[in-house]
Formats: structure tokens, sequence, C-alpha cells
């Protein structure tokens, strides 16, 4: 993709057509049985996929083979992507870990709040706040509070999640709660 678009071969869409494209899947999916269970996912109830609910949800989640990625005990790892080197590591007895990052608590905290709001159901801020042993104000700063007053997030009994607006934007939401301004 990003060769064909480099090349000139394809070009991006306008953001006016994206956006109306996608407001177009979410109502005809959900018109055809479709549950929106994630910013750019959709299933017949019953089918979502598992190895997303793992990710966004923060679990752990372990994968072998060039080019895999793992994440255990905050700590993520990606395989060397040439299988040819891969399989030489590991005939060798030795790693076959190319890249590594261990993301500190904090860290931890802000992509599992970030990975939870990717979830149309959103996130139990008494839930997260147990999980991560941080408070969202420590988390975030006051960003949960500006992004609910744009109208991008809602606050329903301690349980945020994206508006609809939210939904189209959500790509520029990430940063500011992964590198608050005030956190």
């Amino acid at each position: 993709y990003w060769k064909s678009l480099q090349s000139g071969v394809l070009e991006l869409t306008d953001e006016e057509v994206e956006r109306n494209m996608y407001e177009h899947a979410i109502d005809h999916l959900a018109g055809v049985g479709f549950e929106h269970y994630e910013v750019s996912n959709f299933a017949r109830p019953g089918f979502r996929c598992r190895h997303n609910q793992v990710y966004w949800t923060g679990k752990a989640f372990h994968a072998f083979g060039p080019g895999a990625a793992r994440f255990v005990n905050g700590v993520r790892e990606v395989n060397h992507r040439s299988t040819t080197k891969y399989l030489n590591d590991v005939l060798a007895g030795k790693s076959a870990v190319g890249e590594r990052e261990e993301l500190s608590p904090i860290d931890r905290a802000r992509e599992r709040l970030v990975f939870g709001l990717r979830r149309l159901e959103g996130v139990c801020i008494e839930t997260l706040e147990e999980e991560v042993g941080f408070t969202l104000s420590e988390i975030c700063g006051s960003e949960i509070d500006q992004l609910e007053s744009r109208g991008l997030l809602q606050n329903q009994a301690g349980h945020i999640k994206l508006t609809r607006s939210g939904l189209l934007v959500s790509d520029s939401i990430w940063p500011r709660i992964l590198v608050p301004n005030d956190g």
C-alpha cells in the first residue's frame, strides 16, 4: 500500500469522502445485523475477533515465528522479520527477538485506556483504575474532560466511551491520551 501510495499508483481518499464512507458502513452494517464493537471492527453477534479482544483489554499474548509480536508483563517484543535471520537465531539457540520495548507503569496505563476506548463499550473508570494502579487524572490529566466538552467522549455513570463524533476522529484522540499536555 505505502509503496503504491508513494509511487502515485494510489491516491489518498479525500477526508470528507472517507468520513461519509465510514458513516455509511456503520449504518449499513448495523442495518443488516452486524455489531459495531470496535472503532474499525464489525461482526455478527457472537463472532468478535478473539485476538483483538485480548489485545484491546490489555491481556498478555504470545506469538511465534518471523515478525510475530507478543506482549507479556508490560514488555512488547517483535521477532526478526527476516525468515532467514529468525531461523538462524532459533537454530543457534539464540533469541529471535528483533525489537523490544518495556513500557513504564504509567505508559501501560495510558495504553490500556486508549485500547479500551477503541472498544465501543468503552472503559469503566473504576475497573481501569483498579487494574492499572493510577487514577484517570494521573493517567491523562484533564484530557478526558476536554474531549468530553468537545463532544468526542461521553461519561455515563463512570463509564467513558467515544461518541459517534469521537469515532470519526479517534486517530487524533489517541496521542492526546498517550502523551497528555498536562500529565
